[in-house]
C-alpha cells in the first residue's frame, strides 16, 4: 500500500515487531530463559539489535543486569562511573560552596553517608548537596534546604561537643587591629600607623554546663545532681584547657574558630553548686575557610576537595 508516495513496508522500522501503540506497561515478567539484561527506555528511536550500548541516559526507564540480583536502578552503574560522594553546603542567597565530606566509593554500601555539621550558624539558611565524583569531574547536585536554629551556646571539637542554654547571653567581644598612633614634632596630629593586615575578634565568655538528664532531657539542677555536675564541668574545664583549636557558637547566630586563653575561672553565683565557668578566647581562623578548619584538625577534606572562591 502507498500513501503519498510512502510504502508502509519501505521505513525504517516498518518490519519492527513492537507495535507502534501500546498501552502503560506497569507489568514484566521474564521465564523459561536465561537473560543478559532487560532494559527499558522512553526513547522510541533505536535500532533492534542484541547488544544494549547506550547505558544509563535520560530516557532510560531501567536496566536490570541479573549480576546476582535483580536490581533495575542505576545504583550500579553509579559504582562503576562513582568514586566519590561529596556533601557541600552554602548559604542559600549564596553562590559558594564549601565541601563538607568526602566519602570514597567501591560499593553500594557506600553510599550511605551520614554527617554532623558543627559549623553551621544559627539563625541562617543552608543549602546542601550531595555530589557524585569521578576522580574530581562532579555529576549533578542533589540539594536540599534547611534552615538552623538552635538556643545553646556551644563549644566543639574534634568529636566532642559541649552545650549549655544557662549563660548571661552576652559574650563580649572586642575587634583587634594592632596599630599605634605617633606624634611627629612639626605637626599637630599625630600620624597613624597600622604595620600589619591582623583583624581578628576576642572576647569572653560565661556559662553553667549542666548534663542532661537523657531519659527526660532536661538539665539536674538539684542538690542531689551535685555530683554530676561537678564531674561535669571539670570535663569542661579540661576541654577549655587542653590547648586544641574549637569551635564558638551562640544562639544569635555568631561564630568563631577559637583558641581559649588563660586562665578560665569556675566561680560560684548565690550557692556554692551554682556555678559558673568563664573563659577568654582569641579567634584563630575563618570558620568558613575549607583550608583553616583542616590544618585546624576540625575537617578531614584535604585540598584538592576545597571550593576555590
Amino acid at each position: 500500500m502507498f500513501i503519498c508516495g510512502n510504502s508502509f513496508c519501505g521505513g525504517e522500522f516498518a518490519c519492527a515487531l513492537t507495535p507502534t501503540a501500546v498501552k502503560n506497561i506497569n507489568y514484566i515478567e521474564l521465564k523459561n530463559g536465561v537473560y543478559d539484561d532487560l532494559y527499558m527506555t522512553k526513547a522510541t528511536g533505536f535500532a533492534l539489535s542484541h547488544k544494549i550500548t547506550e547505558g544509563w541516559t535520560f530516557d532510560t526507564i531501567l536496566w536490570a543486569k541479573f549480576n546476582g540480583n535483580t536490581n533495575a536502578g542505576n545504583v550500579d552503574w553509579s559504582t562503576g562511573e562513582v568514586s566519590h560522594l561529596l556533601l557541600k553546603r552554602r548559604l542559600a542567597d549564596k553562590f559558594q560552596w564549601n565541601t563538607l565530606a568526602v566519602k570514597e566509593i567501591s560499593s553500594i554500601e557506600d553510599f550511605a553517608i551520614y554527617y554532623n555539621d558543627y559549623t553551621n550558624a544559627s539563625g541562617a539558611t543552608y543549602e546542601y548537596a550531595i555530589v557524585p565524583s569521578l576522580y574530581g569531574l562532579e555529576g549533578i547536585y542533589s540539594s536540599y534546604t534547611a534552615d538552623s536554629d538552635f538556643e545553646d551556646l556551644f563549644l566543639i571539637e574534634d568529636g566532642l561537643v559541649y552545650s549549655t542554654d544557662i549563660t548571661d547571653c552576652f559574650c563580649d567581644t572586642t575587634r583587634n587591629i594592632p596599630s599605634s598612633t605617633v606624634e611627629l614634632l612639626n605637626s599637630r596630629y599625630p600620624v597613624f600607623v597600622r604595620n600589619t593586615v591582623a583583624n581578628y575578634d576576642s572576647g569572653t565568655c560565661r556559662g553553667s554546663f549542666v548534663p542532661f538528664e537523657e531519659d527526660e532531657c532536661t538539665r539536674d539542677l538539684s542538690k542531689d545532681g551535685d555530683y554530676k555536675r561537678t564531674v561535669y564541668q571539670k570535663n569542661v574545664m579540661d576541654m577549655l584547657t587542653d590547648g586544641l583549636p574549637k569551635i564558638l557558637k551562640l544562639p544569635d547566630g555568631r561564630i568563631w574558630l577559637i583558641r581559649t586563653t588563660p586562665s578560665p575561672s569556675d566561680t560560684a553565683e548565690e550557692s556554692y553548686n551554682n556555678r559558673y565557668l568563664s573563659f577568654s578566647w582569641v579567634e584563630i581562623g575563618d570558620i568558613n575557610s575549607e583550608e583553616d578548619l583542616y590544618y585546624l584538625g576540625l575537617s578531614d577534606v584535604t585540598e584538592e576537595w576545597w571550593n576555590h572562591a
